[in-house]
C-alpha cells in the first residue's frame, strides 16, 4: 500500500494567511500544517511516502522542513501537473505500480491512531475504505451517508452547499482507494461519481472515527489545530540552547525551541509552543495555546493568547493579541488592541471553542496577510481580516 500525501493548491478561503505565501506552509507548532498527516502516514505505515505540492510551492521550503525532521529519505515528491483532484490521483496511480493507495489531504491534522484504524479495517476487509466523521457541520471532504459498517453513498462538498442533509457524518478526507480508481476517473468520472461507483461494485467500509481531528480550510481553523496539536499529550521540552531569564516563570506544558529568548519577568502560561530564535520581551504575557514561531517576536509587556504568531511575525510592546493568527513578516506595531468578542447575533464558520470564566463566549480576533501591518495605538476587530494592502474585510 502505497501512503499518498495531497498538498497542492492554495485556496480563497484561507485568505488572507496565503496572500504570497503557501496555505500548507503554514505553521502550527512548529510544523507546515502538511507535516502532521505526513508523520502520521510514515508512523503507521513505516515505509516511504509520496507527497503531492502544485508548482507554486516552494520545494526549497519543503525539503527544509524534511530534512530538518530527518524525513528526507523517506519521502518522494510529486509536481502535480493539473489543477484538480482527479488529474492529482490519476497521475498518482498512473506512475505507482501498487495496488492500494492509502490518500491523506495534507490540510487534515490527525493522530497516527485513525491511520492505523483505516489500516485494520481495511486489512480485516480486503476492501476500500473511507475515514467518516461524526461532524455534520464540516463538509470540507464531502458527505458521508452510512449503512451498518459501510458507505451507502457519498456527496460531494459543493452539492452538500445545495441540498438538504440527513445524515450526521462527513468524509474525514482520509482514503485507502484500489488501482481500478483510475479506470473510474479515466471514464469521465468526478472523484465523488468514483467512490459511488465502488460502493456499488465493491462496497467501502468505513473507519469511524470520533477523536482528535481537524481540518484547516480557514485562516482561524489553525487555532483549532493548534488545541489538538498541544492539547493531552503535551510535554514540556526546553531546550538548552534556549536562553530563559531566572525571573521568567513558566506554568503548565511549555515547549522552548534553540535560541528562544525569555526575558526577565515574562510569563508563559502553558500549553504554549515558542519556537526557534522567538524572542519573549521584559514582562510579556504568553497564554495558553499560543504558538510564536521561529524568529517571531512578542514586545515587552504585550500580552498573546490563544494566537499563532507566523514565521518572523511581530507583536509590538504594550499590545494585546487574542484569538489572532499573524502572517508570517506580519507586524502589529506596539500599543495594538485586539478585541475578540464577537456579537452574540454574529455567526462564523466553524467557531472556535468559546472562552469565558464568568460568561463563556464565541470569540474571534484578527487575521492579518504576511507582511501586513497594524499600524500603532490601533483597536480591531472582532473577527476581521487585514490584507497586505490595508483592505479590511469582517468575517
Amino acid at each position: 500500500m502505497l501512503p499518498v500525501v495531497l498538498a497542492a493548491g492554495n485556496p480563497r478561503r484561507m485568505l488572507p494567511l496565503n496572500e504570497g505565501h503557501h496555505k500548507f506552509l503554514l505553521k502550527v507548532a512548529g510544523n507546515p500544517i502538511f507535516l502532521y498527516s505526513l508523520k502520521s502516514l510514515l508512523d503507521v505505515s513505516g515505509g516511504r511516502s509520496l507527497l503531492v505540492i502544485d508548482r507554486d510551492m516552494p520545494q526549497e521550503e519543503i525539503q527544509k522542513s524534511l530534512t530538518a525532521r530527518k524525513l528526507q529519505d523517506k519521502v518522494d515528491l510529486v509536481i502535480q501537473k493539473g489543477s484538480s483532484l482527479e488529474e492529482a490521483l490519476r497521475q498518482v496511480i498512473d506512475e505507482a505500480s501498487e495496488e492500494w493507495f492509502l490518500v491523506t489531504y495534507g490540510d487534515v491534522i490527525a493522530p497516527a491512531d485513525a491511520f492505523k484504524l483505516m489500516i485494520k479495517t481495511h486489512e480485516e476487509t480486503q476492501r476500500p475504505v473511507a475515514l467518516v466523521i461524526p461532524r455534520p457541520e464540516i463538509t470540507s471532504y464531502g458527505v458521508a451517508y452510512v449503512s451498518g459498517k459501510s458507505l451507502k453513498k457519498v456527496i460531494s462538498p459543493e452539492k452538500a452547499h445545495g441540498e438538504a442533509i440527513d445524515t450526521s457524518f462527513v468524509l474525514g478526507g482520509v482514503f485507502i482507494l484500489p488501482r481500478q480508481t483510475i479506470d473510474l476517473l479515466n471514464d469521465g468520472n468526478n472523484f465523488y461519481e468514483a467512490m459511488n461507483y465502488l460502493i456499488e461494485r465493491m462496497g467501502i467500509e468505513i473507519a469511524l472515527w470520533s477523536g482528535s481531528w481537524v481540518s484547516v480550510d480557514y485562516p482561524w481553523d489553525l487555532i483549532s489545530a493548534l488545541y489538538e496539536v498541544l492539547g493531552a499529550d503535551c510535554k514540556t521540552v526546553i531546550s538548552p540552547r534556549a536562553k530563559v531569564s531566572p525571573l521568567a516563570v513558566l506554568e503548565g506544558c511549555v515547549i522552548v525551541e534553540d535560541d528562544a529568548f525569555i526575558d526577565h519577568y515574562a510569563v508563559i502560561r502553558g500549553p504554549a509552543y515558542i519556537g526557534r530564535g522567538a524572542l519573549v520581551g521584559k514582562g510579556a504575557f504568553v497564554r495558553e495555546f499560543t504558538s510564536l514561531e521561529e524568529g517571531s517576536v512578542v514586545g515587552a509587556h504585550t500580552e498573546v493568547k490563544r494566537s499563532i504568531l507566523q514565521e518572523k511575525a511581530t507583536a509590538g510592546s504594550f499590545s494585546l493579541i487574542t484569538d489572532s493568527v499573524l502572517g508570517p513578516q506580519s507586524v502589529a506595531e506596539p500599543r495594538t488592541t485586539v478585541i475578540s468578542d464577537l456579537p452574540s447575533d454574529r455567526r462564523v464558520l466553524r467557531p472556535l471553542p468559546l472562552q469565558g470564566i464568568l460568561y463563556e463566549k464565541q470569540k474571534l480576533g484578527v487575521f492579518l496577510a504576511p507582511r501586513g501591518r497594524i499600524k500603532a495605538g490601533s483597536i480591531v476587530g472582532p473577527g476581521v481580516k487585514i490584507f497586505r494592502d490595508g483592505g479590511v474585510e469582517h468575517i
